[in-house]
C-alpha cells in the first residue's frame, strides 16, 4: 500500500470547473512495492456541499462479517454504494480473533483524538460510515491489484453514510496494514486527499513506523506535490489532516471510560443445556447504550439497546460440546466484552439466575435482580471487578 508510487491521475487544467470532472471515474495509483494499488471513485456534489461542516456520520462501523451491496447512492444504512455495478456479496474476513482485535484497536487509536465512535456492530438506521473488511476487488468489478477504495467528493466535502472497502483477500494477514489502509479510505470519505508526509495514513511514501494523523500542513500528492483535489478539481493548496478531521469530526470529548460488565449467569465453565439464557449487567460513568451476544465469536441476533440488565437465549440447536459465550456492551464510544466458557449437554439442568461461581466475581446493575440485597451486592461486585480484573475495552 505505502510503497513508492507514481500517480496515474491525469490532471486536467486546474481552471476547469468541477462539473468537467467525470463522475464515477475510478482514479488509481500505480502499483506499489507489494503490487497493490488504492483507488478512489469521483462523486459530484448534488447541491451546496458543506465542505467545512461537521459530519453527521461520526459513528464508524468496522464490518468484517460480510455484506450484500446494492447499486445506489452511498448509504451505509441501506448497504447501497456508487462503487458497485450490480448487487454483490462481500464475504467475511475470516482472520483469527487476535488479528481482528488488533485491527480494531489500531483504528480506534488512529481516530482517538476525534469525536467519533468506532463500533463492531451495525448501528442500523442512524448516520454512520461503514468500513468493510473482506473479499476481493474483482467482486466489485475492480482490478485485482486494488487493496482498498473509497468514494471521494470532487469538491473534497463529506460523503455522509459512506461505504468504504479494504479487500483483505489481496492483503497480508497483518492488522497494521489493514488498519492503515482502512484509515486512509475512511478519511477519504471525510474529504482528505493523499499527502506527501510519510508518517501520516494519507501518504503513499514508504515509512517504517506506525502512522498517525499529523498536525502539520503539507502538500498533497502521491510522489510529487500537487494541489489537493481529484481528477483536476482543486480544493485547497495544502492539507493538515488533524486540523481538517477536527473540523469535520470534532475533538474527542475524552470519554475514555469503558462500561463495567458482568455475566451473571451461567457461571464460567458451567455445563448447560442448549437454549440456555445468558444474563449480564453493566454500568458506566455515563450510560450503557446497547449489548450483544456472540456465540463462538459470531453475533447472535440483533443488538439490544438500552442499559440492561440483558437476557439472551442461545439456540436450541446448539451442538453439544465446548463453546464460548461473549457479551459485548458499549456506552456509544467505548466497548467492553466478557467471555465465559461453557459445555453444552442435552438434558443438563439450566442454571439459576445470577449463578456465578464464587471464584470469578461477576456483577449486576445497582437495581439487581434476585434475592434481597441484590442491588447492593451487584454494585459491590461491579466495583470489585473494576479493581481486581482487567476490563477489556477495544
Amino acid at each position: 500500500m505505502f510503497g513508492e508510487v507514481k500517480s496515474t491521475i491525469i490532471l486536467l487544467t486546474l481552471l476547469l470547473p468541477i462539473v468537467a470532472v467525470a463522475e464515477g471515474r475510478i482514479v488509481m495509483t500505480d502499483a506499489d512495492r507489494d503490487g497493490l494499488r488504492l483507488a478512489r471513485q469521483v462523486v459530484l456534489p448534488t447541491g451546496a456541499a458543506a465542505t467545512d461542516g461537521l459530519a453527521a456520520s461520526r459513528t464508524i462501523y468496522l464490518n468484517r462479517n460480510g455484506v450484500t451491496l446494492k447499486v445506489g447512492d452511498n448509504d451505509a444504512r441501506t448497504n447501497t454504494s456508487t462503487i458497485v455495478r450490480a448487487p454483490v456479496t462481500i464475504p467475511p474476513w475470516t482472520t483469527d480473533p487476535g488479528t481482528w482485535s488488533s485491527t480494531v484497536a489500531c483504528v480506534r487509536d488512529i481516530f482517538a483524538r476525534f469525536d467519533v465512535t468506532v463500533v463492531e456492530t451495525d448501528p442500523g438506521n442512524v448516520p454512520h460510515l461503514e468500513a468493510v473488511f473482506g473479499g476481493s476487488p474483482t467482486a466489485l468489478g475492480l482490478d485485482a491489484t486494488i487493496g482498498g477504495i473509497s468514494p471521494f467528493m470532487a469538491d473534497c466535502s463529506i460523503i455522509e453514510n459512506s461505504m468504504v472497502f479494504t479487500f483483505t483477500e489481496v492483503l497480508p494477514n497483518d492488522p497494521r496494514v489493514a488498519c492503515e489502509i482502512m484509515a486512509q479510505e475512511i478519511a477519504h470519505s471525510y474529504g482528505l486527499d493523499h499527502e506527501l508526509l510519510a508518517s501520516d495514513p494519507m501518504t503513499y511514501l514508504p515509512y517504517d513506523g506506525h502512522r498517525a494523523f499529523q498536525d502539520v500542513a503539507v502538500a498533497c500528492g502521491e510522489d510529487t506535490a500537487r494541489p489537493c483535489g481529484i481528477n483536476g478539481s482543486t480544493c485547497r493548496a495544502m492539507q493538515n489532516s488533524v486540523a481538517l478531521l477536527e473540523t469535520r469530526l470534532g475533538i474527542s470529548t475524552g470519554d475514555l471510560e469503558a462500561p463495567i460488565l458482568g455475566i451473571t449467569s451461567p457461571a464460567n465453565h458451567a455445563t448447560v443445556p442448549p437454549g440456555v439464557q445468558v444474563r449480564a449487567s453493566a454500568s458506566d460513568d455515563r450510560v450503557v447504550t446497547s449489548a450483544q451476544l456472540l456465540v463462538d465469536g459470531v453475533p447472535l441476533g440483533a443488538v439490544v439497546t438500552g442499559a440492561g440488565p440483558f437476557v439472551f437465549t442461545t439456540p436450541t440447536t446448539m451442538p453439544e460440546g465446548a463453546h464460548d459465550l461473549t457479551i459485548e456492551v458499549t456506552d456509544g464510544r467505548n466497548l467492553t466484552d466478557e467471555t465465559i466458557h461453557v459445555t453444552v449437554r442435552r438434558g443438563a439442568a439450566p442454571p439459576t439466575a445470577d449463578a456465578a461461581d464464587g471464584a470469578d466475581i461477576v456483577g449486576g446493575c445497582a437495581t439487581g435482580h434476585g434475592g434481597a440485597g441484590g442491588g447492593t451486592l451487584a454494585l459491590l461486585a461491579l466495583v470489585a471487578r473494576a479493581l481486581s480484573r482487567a476490563r477489556r475495552p477495544r
